[in-house]
């Protein structure tokens, strides 16, 4: 994708989480872009976890504790050595500022682009144990923190599909899959960011899966009639309609005028009809 086209997908993933987690909305508090001070120290999404007590089933929740940090990585960005220390270090400063126990507090980092270099250096050189759970996602064992880097594009299609598919160069298989399991989750809404971006970041692919499905049909025709993705096209129809009236309509009257007898040149300068046009109506 050009910079022309360039889309912004961190909103769309504070939903995508939330559409995740969509059975355990209860008890589950998400606060977007959680400001660790006064100064611009923010946090990509806390999630809190409202009955410390309850376990989650999801496998991208197992590791929850009460107070959950997330970092978003869009799908051209890499998490570095400096980004996850960073993230580290936001988490020491919530626990003080909370105020939330170190042992009470998770962080994990969602990516797209596989960090090699980032995992080669936490097991080379922090010496931090790295196991897989399963497809995507990596536990770092050692931190002062339980640690998992999900890794979105490699996630269970089933499981995870709306972190999975938070990018461009969908398939229409997917964009159909992920209409489907958002619509089994709720009513398609008005202004909804996650369906915006993705269909912003993946427009033909959508175009293509709307003649397979009516249900990415009706979320393709919702959100464009929202975000008024067809306004500009109307009003170009309706300016090139209304030039084509005008033409008309000057023709009808430089010929009324022909036959009366008038000049050329005068219904020319009358009705604003080119010289040539004016001469093939004699």
């Amino acid at each position: 994708m050009n910079e022309r086209t360039k889309v912004f997908w961190h909103e769309a993933f504070f939903e995508a989480l939330q559409l995740e987690f969509y059975r355990y909305q209860d008890f589950l508090e998400f606060k977007d872009e959680y400001p660790l001070s006064k100064e611009a120290l923010i946090m990509d999404v806390l999630v809190i976890k409202k009955k410390p007590s309850e376990r989650l089933d999801k496998n991208i929740g197992k590791i929850f504790k009460t107070h959950n940090i997330f970092e978003f990585k869009s799908e051209t960005d890499s998490l570095t050595e400096r980004d996850y220390n960073k993230v580290i270090a936001y988490a020491l400063l919530y626990s003080s500022f909370a105020p939330a126990s170190v042992l009470d507090i998770t962080v994990s980092f969602v990516v797209t682009v596989h960090p090699r270099e980032l995992l080669k250096y936490l097991g080379n050189e922090r010496r931090f144990m790295i196991r897989t759970s399963e497809a995507g996602i990596y536990y770092i064992d050692g931190d002062t923190f339980p640690v998992q880097i999900l890794e979105s594009k490699l996630l269970l299609p089933d499981e995870n599909v709306f972190l999975r598919n938070l990018r461009s160069n969908l398939s229409t298989d997917d964009v159909t899959k992920t209409a489907e399991a958002y619509k089994r989750l709720k009513p398609f809404e008005k202004k909804n960011v996650y369906l915006d971006r993705l269909i912003q970041a993946n427009r033909d692919v959508f175009k293509e899966a709307m003649t397979m499905s009516t249900v990415v049909k009706e979320l393709f025709l919702e959100v464009a009639e929202q975000d008024d993705w067809f306004k500009d096209r109307l009003q170009q129809d309706r300016l090139e309609n209304a030039k084509v009236t005008a033409k008309v309509t000057a023709k009808v009257i430089a010929k009324k005028m022909l036959l009366r007898g008038r000049p050329i040149e005068e219904v020319v300068e009358d009705t604003g009809l080119p010289y040539e046009v004016v001469v093939s109506l004699v």
